[in-house]
């Protein structure tokens, strides 16, 4: 008799747990019923798309270079506004460039290069060719200053928030907290940083 019911108590036990597991189950589909649909979650599909877009382009144009265009010597200057202990400051119109002295002193005027992104197609690069000793020259090339290809990887970063958020759906504040941040921080501040490389 008490095995009977000890089986009975582990099957209404079970039953239980069954019931549980489905209110769960039928919980979370609603929730995702609600935070999926309407214009908020437009909003950040939409959101989440142009970040998936541009993670894919500012990676490839910081991994890949585009065409190279030869400079005069009217195309470029020093910049000695610019305070860089050990550096020197080097623009192209807007683009700063900032070689290692020991990297820069003995340059060829004459050898100055840009070396252009292949898809936002903006100043990547500053090649120029510097003299170590008589008959001795090496190719230099210095990073562009305060953009997309010397922020690499924390933009990328920035843009995967989005990307996860949307496929790692949760009932977390993280989830709500991270939607929030895509719309409102990570969007108009990505678009503020490929602005200001741009421009």
């Amino acid at each position: 008799m008490s095995q009977l019911s000890r089986e009975e108590k582990l099957q209404r036990l079970k039953e239980k747990v069954r019931k549980q597991k489905e209110e769960e189950a039928r919980k979370e589909r609603e929730y995702y019923k609600k935070v999926t649909s309407g214009a908020p979650w437009l909003l950040f599909t939409i959101v989440t798309g142009y970040c998936a877009l541009l993670f894919v382009l500012t990676t490839i144009d910081i991994f890949v270079d585009g065409s190279s265009e030869k400079l005069t010597e009217n195309e470029w200057r020093i910049d000695r506004q610019l305070y860089a202990p050990g550096h020197q400051s080097i623009k192209v119109e807007d683009a700063l460039f900032i070689a290692y002295f020991p990297e820069w002193n003995g340059h060829k005027d004459d050898s100055f290069e840009i070396i252009y992104s292949p898809i936002f197609n903006t100043g990547k690069k500053l090649s120029y060719i510097q003299e170590i000793e008589e008959g001795v020259e090496i190719e230099r090339q210095v990073i562009r200053r305060r953009s997309i290809f010397t922020w690499f990887p924390y933009l990328q970063i920035m843009l995967l928030i989005p990307i996860l958020t949307f496929f790692l759906k949760a009932q977390k504040p993280w989830f709500t907290f991270a939607r929030y941040a895509s719309l409102f921080l990570i969007a108009p501040g990505s678009l503020l940083v490929v602005l200001f490389t741009l421009l």
